[in-house]
């Protein structure tokens, strides 16, 4: 290779990438990662609503077990009362409930084993919720307490929404469980709409 090929081979190949090529570069670069932050995003969501499901399972199954041993569910609720009134636990949610009997961190320390209000004076532990906030508040991934009902006057079903006509039931199973979701408020009537994002143990 004589010394002037040489020459304009080095120059060939110590030249840098122009301006555009720079841009094209970065721009797909960009576009890459906001397709993948959209990926990871979605993922994340579906991780959420997968863990408040298992949760909401885990509770209505505590529930279920806690009526077994003691002949009823954990409420002083009687044939007679009103389901929202004194079979409800809830905090903050008054779409779900027009006056919970208590906290949901109250009925997580009675399936913990606590015996409160005298409803488990066995001191059974039918839930192992694993870490948990002090005083047995048992929030689900956006921050809010679980909402827990139950059909304490066994007519087949509970109200989970509508006028409060806790006699005619819409929902025909007897213990139901809500995660109110990201917009962290229980949307009720709006269940099957596309713009409810609650996370229900019955369906």
């Amino acid at each position: 290779m004589t010394a002037v090929a040489f020459t304009k081979y080095r120059k060939h190949v110590s030249r840098g990438f122009s301006l555009v090529e720079l841009l094209v570069v970065i721009s797909i670069i960009g576009l890459l990662a906001g397709l993948s932050s959209v990926g990871v995003s979605k993922a994340m969501q579906k991780g959420k609503q997968a863990k408040a499901k298992g949760d909401l399972n885990a509770i209505v199954t505590a529930v279920r077990a806690y009526r077994q041993e003691y002949g009823k569910f954990p409420s002083n609720a009687g044939p007679n009362d009103d389901e929202h009134l004194y079979a409800s636990y809830a905090n903050g949610q008054p779409n779900f409930t027009t006056q919970p009997y208590g906290s949901s961190s109250t009925l997580i320390a009675i399936l913990c084993g606590e015996d409160r209000n005298g409803l488990n004076p066995k001191k059974v532990r039918f839930l192992e919720p694993g870490k948990i906030e002090g005083g047995y508040v048992w929030r689900d991934p956006w921050g809010s307490e679980y909402c827990v009902m139950f059909d304490t006057n066994e007519d087949g079903g509970v109200e989970y929404w509508g006028s409060g006509n806790w006699e005619n039931p819409n929902i025909r199973v007897s213990v139901i469980a809500v995660s109110a979701g990201p917009n962290k408020t229980v949307d009720a009537g709006a269940q099957n709409s596309s713009r409810c994002d609650d996370i229900f143990s019955w369906k």
